[in-house]
């Protein structure tokens, strides 16, 4: 019975193995000739040094405006949120005094 138990996972990496290496190549392209691949070395690289221009050329990147937009008026909130409920937690604690059971 052990030895069905170590079989079986052998037998199945096998039957997938040879699934894979007999599968056809269905979304995998046909290899370029060397005269198309110069070519697209050369498109490709220029498309990159375009990208990078692009990219550095820039006036202002998107995040530039996060603190004035998002950051300080949130932390402003949250200071205010915060300062008073510790006020509010003091004038509780000085109505508990004001009034005993």
């Amino acid at each position: 019975m052990a030895q069905r138990r170590t079989l079986l996972p052998c037998v199945l990496a096998i039957a997938m193995a040879a699934a894979f290496w007999t599968a056809p190549a269905a979304f995998v392209p046909a290899p370029l000739s060397a005269a198309s691949k110069q070519t697209m070395l050369g498109q490709e690289a220029s498309a990159m040094a375009v990208g990078a221009a692009t990219g550095f050329l820039a006036i202002e990147p998107a995040h530039a405006d996060m603190y004035k937009d998002e950051i300080f008026p949130i932390a402003a909130a949250t200071s205010g949120a915060i300062l008073w409920g510790i006020v509010l937690g003091f004038v509780l604690l000085r109505l508990q005094e004001a009034f005993p059971e």
